[in-house]
């Protein structure tokens, strides 16, 4: 994946760890914004429900060993 690839060669210039923890919270970020984007669009499609949340997380979805 090109960005991918773009994201390592960004980070592999030198920083501090202050620039990292800035630069990793920021990506939490925009990751967490576009979960909410998509539930959100889900949630108005009707795809996802109250019910189908309290459904799954009643499943038990572990390997039973």
């Amino acid at each position: 994946n090109p960005m991918q690839m773009h994201l390592v060669k960004m980070l592999n210039f030198n920083r501090t760890e202050e620039a990292e923890q800035r630069l990793k919270a920021a990506l939490e970020q925009f990751y967490l914004s576009e979960f909410e984007k998509t539930k959100a669009a889900m949630f108005d499609s009707g795809e996802l429900t109250e019910e189908l949340i309290a459904e799954g997380a009643a499943k038990h979805f572990r390997t039973a060993y």
